[in-house]
């Protein structure tokens, strides 16, 4: 697979054969489903042929209402690569489609689906089963706690909203900035972020000296006759002009013009789908970076509080992403029906437990439910999920007890 491609297949160079492995791909999907009479279905997808198999987490009927859940396994080759984090998002992508065509037939319910573990099978090794488990750490709990100034900041922009003629616009712009910052999914998020800014174009046209806001007039002539006229056209004109700093983008800081131009254009390509998933890359996450910098910074700007803006800017992004790394011996898997974690863990999967040195510290407890051969290691993600390889992971400092 080429290195950068969701996809789950590759050009072969001329005059090299190319080695192909059997893959495995386990996802969650929140709500609860059954497929057929629950054996394997197979469908060819991507013009990728396929194994799938979905299974309820819970097979009382009951239960499957009350707490939902199903863990869905897709089984295919492809040129092998070994980058588990390329077969991971080449599965993952068989599965969308497929859970897209289901909703398309069926008007199916669905909510995002959260990669568990991507698994290779090659024959001639010893350690021939290579595997990667998904360890997400949990972070429910805000790390401070909002009090003193913040807690009066807080005040006085609510006080602000209400009082102002714009109020219900900064309120708006707010709860996208809200929105955005509580969503994991780098595409969603911008999006909601772009939102707000369209939300502030109002304040901000008019803040730039815009007689009217969300248009230009632009001047042009006829290519037959040569008449001129001066036409209107739909933009941001105030949240240009406050992203690049100055009305005229010529003499505007390059850096902060290379800023709108990338949220923009990023907006469009989503929009109107002028881009495929494989050709982002990381610009969603640099474009949602940008945007909440911006939108923060005219909320503030906007709502009299210009203090709480600053230069620099942080967005968290939640808990750490921890993976789990291993080999064993295997002359199969198991059906694909049957197929589950290769190393069982607790559930809740982390639990936080005080530390002499270190305070509150996640602990992860894992058993070897009778795989043999088995050699596994625990690492820390330093990139996102959807651009990740294996040269993104990193060493975690850890203590067993075992």
């Amino acid at each position: 697979m080429p290195k950068k491609s969701r996809k789950a297949s590759a050009t072969a160079k001329p005059g090299k054969q190319q080695d192909v492995s059997t893959y495995r791909v386990l996802a969650k999907q929140a709500l609860s489903l059954e497929v057929g009479d629950g054996r394997v279905e197979s469908f060819s997808i991507q013009g990728m042929e396929c194994r799938i198999a979905v299974k309820p987490s819970n097979d009382d009927p009951a239960k499957q209402r009350e707490f939902g859940g199903s863990t869905i396994a897709v089984e295919f080759k492809a040129t092998t690569t070994d980058d588990l984090f390329l077969a991971g998002r080449a599965g993952m992508e068989l599965i969308e489609d497929f859970l897209s065509a289901i909703t398309v037939v069926s008007n199916t319910t669905f909510g995002p689906c959260e990669l568990v573990q991507v698994a290779r099978l090659d024959a001639g090794r010893r350690h021939n089963c290579e595997f990667m488990q998904m360890l997400p750490l949990p972070l429910n709990h805000w790390h401070e706690r909002i009090a003193g100034a913040k807690l009066r900041s807080a005040r006085n922009l609510l006080a602000h909203w209400d009082g102002m003629e714009g109020g219900k616009r900064l309120r708006r712009a707010a709860r996208n900035y809200r929105s955005a910052a509580g969503v994991a999914d780098d595409v969603t998020a911008f999006q909601e972020a772009y939102v707000g800014l369209e939300v502030m174009e109002k304040p901000l046209a008019a803040n730039a000296g815009f007689a009217k806001h969300g248009t230009e007039q632009v001047k042009g002539s006829c290519e037959k006759c040569g008449h001129e006229y001066v036409r209107n056209r739909t933009t941001l004109v105030g949240v240009r002009a406050f992203v690049a700093g100055d009305v005229d983008l010529d003499k505007a800081d390059e850096g902060r013009v290379a800023d709108w131009k990338l949220i923009n254009k990023l907006r469009n390509d989503l929009m109107h789908g002028l881009v495929d998933d494989d050709d982002l890359g990381d610009r969603p996450l640099r474009a949602l970076l940008a945007s909440m910098h911006y939108l923060h910074h005219a909320i503030c700007t906007c709502s009299h509080a210009s203090d709480l803006a600053s230069q620099q800017y942080k967005l968290a992004r939640g808990g750490a992403q921890f993976v789990m790394l291993g080999k064993y011996s295997a002359r199969t898997w198991p059906p694909l029906t049957d197929w589950r974690q290769i190393v069982e863990t607790k559930s809740p999967m982390f639990e936080w437990v005080p530390h002499e040195n270190y305070g509150l510290v996640p602990e992860l407890s894992f058993r070897n439910d009778g795989v043999k051969d088995l050699r596994v290691g625990v690492g820390r993600l330093n990139q996102p999920l959807s651009t990740a390889t294996m040269t993104d992971i990193g060493r975690v400092q850890t203590e067993r007890d075992f």
